[in-house]
């Protein structure tokens, strides 16, 4: 299927096409929406077949929104997050948020309160942009593989941020892109590979420091720290960062993977059989969470 979206104030069009997935054999009311973001040179087909959402999405009962990027925005099919201005990544976010909402209106058996995204890569980047800057619809985000926010502000700078990363104070970088006029909690799941050769681990360790602030736990030391798997390809570390009874920031350093989806088929290009079941941990994480405007 094809959505054309204009955000407000856009010079043009931004045409998305995407799949939705319908669970199988599952109680159609209320469904929480699942919404992916593939990496470069991955289509939405190779992302669902990698990563097996949909098969999660069988047994737990949620729908699953995989968006594509064109060819004619981007030759590898890559997210702008290296790009986030009104005409590159600001733009994508603000037309995948009016996706989420014509998707919501069109199927009225969706839980607007439960919408949920993630991303491997460069679709990390973009979950990140998305979430921050339309966290009144976004419940919670988690990201795979993904760049630091707000370092790279072109190509160049892009393909630096990937190898090692931002230099200086990170939290500031999120500024320009989080929407936090209403304080809204941001709940945030960082997942990394620590044998990853593109997108350097210590991604990881900043996108864990913005969330932090977005999240108003700046400083905040870790509640719980788990070894998991020990000894095992599944191997990982998990690391959270809870205020009140829920856990705001979740970071797993993957131990055996690289720049791949942790537990995914690895017959399709830049999915690992090693690590734990990504798709898993990613749901356990977000359906732990419903959008409200309460403040933080």
């Amino acid at each position: 299927m094809t959505f054309f979206a204009k955000p407000e104030g856009a010079a043009a069009m931004v045409r998305l096409s995407y799949a939705l997935y319908w669970p199988k054999h599952a109680d159609l009311a209320n469904l929480p929406l699942m919404v992916m973001l593939h990496g470069c040179q991955q289509t939405v087909q190779d992302f669902a077949a990698g990563s097996r959402m949909n098969r999660l999405a069988d047994k737990e009962g949620f729908a699953v929104l995989y968006p594509q990027q064109s060819r004619t925005r981007q030759s590898h099919r890559c997210w702008r997050w290296f790009q986030p201005d009104d005409r590159g990544g600001c733009l994508e976010a603000d037309a995948l948020a009016m996706l989420i909402h014509e998707v919501l209106a069109q199927h009225p058996l969706l839980d607007g309160s439960r919408v949920y995204v993630a991303g491997l890569s460069a679709g990390a980047g973009m979950a990140a942009l998305l979430a921050l800057r339309h966290p009144e619809t976004i419940a919670a985000v988690a990201m795979h593989s993904g760049p630091v926010v707000g370092d790279a502000l072109d190509v160049r700078a892009g393909l630096r941020t990937m190898k090692q990363g931002a230099e200086g104070e990170v939290a500031a970088l999120v500024a320009p892109y989080a929407n936090t006029a209403n304080a809204i909690r941001l709940p945030a799941m960082v997942l990394h590979g620590k044998e990853d050769a593109v997108v350097a681990p210590r991604n990881a360790h900043q996108l864990v420091e913005q969330f932090l602030h977005v999240n108003q736990l700046t400083g905040a030391k870790p509640t719980s720290v788990k070894s998991l798997a020990d000894g095992k390809t599944g191997a990982y570390r998990r690391t959270d960062y809870v205020k009140g009874r829920k856990t705001l920031v979740r970071w797993c350093e993957l131990a055996h993977v690289g720049h791949a989806w942790s537990g995914g088929d690895e017959a399709l290009k830049f999915n690992t059989r090693s690590g734990p079941d990504a798709s898993v941990l990613i749901w356990r994480f977000v359906s732990a969470h419903r959008r409200t405007l309460a403040p933080v």
